[in-house]
């Protein structure tokens, strides 16, 4: 088992390393790399914009920017960790021409024309992105000097987010062979083409291979059924592809297509989505509506393979006000209709309050009412929050931080046949963000990975960064049930819960999670790792019965392993 894991993971650093040679071996002259910080974003749909960009100037201390808000949208949209940016031509200029490309928290604070994508996770410390830039030519016969185009007209970017994962025991038995073992090498890239002010269109594809270095060929669940393990599958899709009007229907926007959305947290949306969508914005005040679905059409293209739709209707409508400095406020409401009936029609109205009132301290609240009807036609009315803060200590060595917060999401005991009081997340979620450090993770818990659902889930992390490159945090988890069930909304954990009346239990247990972020690793300076490790510890809700009623045989639950290593370039 070791000896598969140590190939395993050498084979991914390996991929790795040589897709970062291979690559870097053909690019341009590196002028200058940007490092974004977790409050940087740049809008969607954003024009060109010189030193005074955004809703309110830079503010003091800020440096100034040189930046064109065409040129950093791409960078800021662009759903995948890292990329090489480059220009592929301009319009307006014919000569050859050159502008260095900075990307400073000016150019995003207070508050630019975002999207509802709010900060994407992947515009946020430890991405970096290689800009270049050409020569300028000459004057000859002393004519006047080229101007700086005012359009790019193609951009692409291209990258990967390679990844070796490993799963110990997730029916909680270490009788049972069901450990799995992936590795999934990975490339992607990017390319926007705007043939004039108005209009901008988008493509992005992933190339994706799994190669499963331990697998078994069939698991028995702890209910006794028998499946076969997790498929794998090779994957050449298309993550986006949409086009933009702006500008001639300003003060409105116009998308059209599969187009990523992500919120700050991702708490609510982290997927691709066939849609169609409206913003506006006015003041510090802006709206976006959409509606669509997550798979309207398959755009899995490798020969094959299962082509994947589905049948569930999705409209939002976001508000977002960004009129006080480091401080953002929203207010949705997201509906999803299965037509299937097999999810209902559950509607999430929500408001939240996302922000950083100083450089040490930053917070999130998220408050949620769950509506609409479940599969059985019962009304949802389900509630659920998240609260917490992140303080770091700059002025201690390490540059250590502590991070607090608590979770919860109604449950139902089925006491009242006409409400069911489950509260749950839209479905689209991952949960995942980075706090002080530069690697992302599953801050619910990487083993366990619950849905906010009928659970409550206390949360104490401790961190440090002792270098820009490097990160480590620590991340204690506690879970217990709100209602006795016998499963974990949406856990990749297999064990069921609840199985013995007599001891019957909300404690779920704890898990502890160490989550390593590195960046310029081996000295090359866009290749980068994450590494998660998460032990899960099962409390009473878990006790098994290997016996029946009359002569049990109590058993208590062994622990879950799950190891995560993610290679960026």
């Amino acid at each position: 088992m070791a000896g598969g894991g140590l190939r395993a993971a050498g084979v991914g650093v390996l991929w790795s390393t040589s897709l970062a040679a291979a690559l870097a071996s053909g690019l341009p002259v590196v002028i200058a790399e940007a490092k974004i910080d977790k409050r940087e974003v740049v809008p969607t749909g954003a024009s060109l914009a010189r030193t005074d960009v955004g809703w309110d100037s830079p503010r003091h201390g800020d440096a100034a920017i040189v930046v064109e808000r065409a040129e950093a949208e791409m960078l800021a949209s662009s759903p995948r960790e890292t990329g090489t940016f480059m220009r592929m031509g301009s319009t307006g200029a014919d000569t050859a021409w050159g502008m260095g490309l900075r990307l400073d928290r000016a150019a995003a604070e207070p508050g630019l024309d975002l999207s509802i994508k709010g900060l994407p996770a992947r515009a946020v410390t430890g991405r970096q992105l290689a800009q270049f830039q050409l020569p300028p030519a000459g004057p000859e016969g002393g004519a006047p000097e080229a101007q700086l185009p005012r359009q790019l007209t193609y951009q692409y970017a291209y990258g990967s987010e390679s990844s070796v994962v490993y799963v110990r025991d997730a029916d909680l038995n270490k009788g049972t062979r069901d450990n799995v073992m992936l590795v999934a090498p990975q490339v992607n890239g990017v390319i926007v083409y705007r043939p004039n002010d108005w209009l901008v269109a988008t493509l992005e594809m992933v190339a994706e291979i799994e190669i499963p270095v331990q697998q078994e060929e069939t698991v028995t669940l702890p209910n006794g059924q028998t499946r076969p393990d997790l498929p794998t599958n090779s994957q050449l899709f298309v993550d986006q592809a949409f086009v933009t009007i702006r500008n001639i229907i300003a003060p409105f926007e116009f998308n059209l297509g599969r187009r990523n959305y992500e919120d700050e947290r991702h708490w609510l949306y982290d997927a691709s989505l066939d849609t169609a969508s409206l913003a506006f914005r006015l003041g510090a005040f802006r709206v976006e509506a959409f509606a669509g679905r997550e798979a309207w059409k398959s755009w899995n293209l490798w020969p094959n393979q299962v082509q994947v739709k589905d049948r569930i209707n999705t409209s939002l409508v976001y508000l977002e006000y960004r009129g006080i400095e480091d401080l953002r406020l929203a207010a949705y409401t997201i509906t999803r209709d299965d037509l299937t009936r097999n999810e209902g029609q559950p509607r999430l109205w929500g408001v939240r309050a996302i922000g950083s009132p100083s450089a040490e301290l930053s917070f999130w609240t998220e408050l949620a009412y769950l509506g609409g009807r479940d599969a059985q036609g019962t009304k949802y009315q389900g509630t659920g929050y998240d609260v917490g803060f992140t303080y770091r200590f700059p002025g201690v060595p390490f540059s250590p931080n502590i991070t607090l917060g608590y979770a919860y999401g109604s449950g139902d005991a089925g006491q009242n046949p006409q409400r069911n009081y489950t509260f749950r997340q839209t479905g689209l979620q991952s949960n995942e963000q980075r706090w002080a450090g530069v690697a992302k993770f599953k801050y619910y818990g990487e083993v366990l990975e619950p849905e906010l659902s009928n659970i409550g889930i206390l949360t104490l992390g401790i961190g440090a960064r002792p270098t820009p490159s490097f990160s480590i945090d620590f991340v204690y988890h506690t879970y217990r049930l709100a209602k006795i069930a016998d499963e974990v909304a949406g856990s990749p954990i297999t064990a069921q819960m609840a199985q013995f009346d007599p001891l019957l239990s909300k404690r779920v247990g704890s898990e502890l999670d160490i989550i390593l972020g590195f960046r310029e690793l081996f000295g090359i300076r866009r290749l980068g790792m994450d590494v998660r490790m998460g032990w899960f510890f099962p409390g009473a809700a878990f006790i098994q019965n290997d016996g029946d009623d009359e002569n049990p045989v109590l058993r208590k639950a062994d622990k879950g392993f799950t190891f995560v290593a993610k290679f960026w370039w």
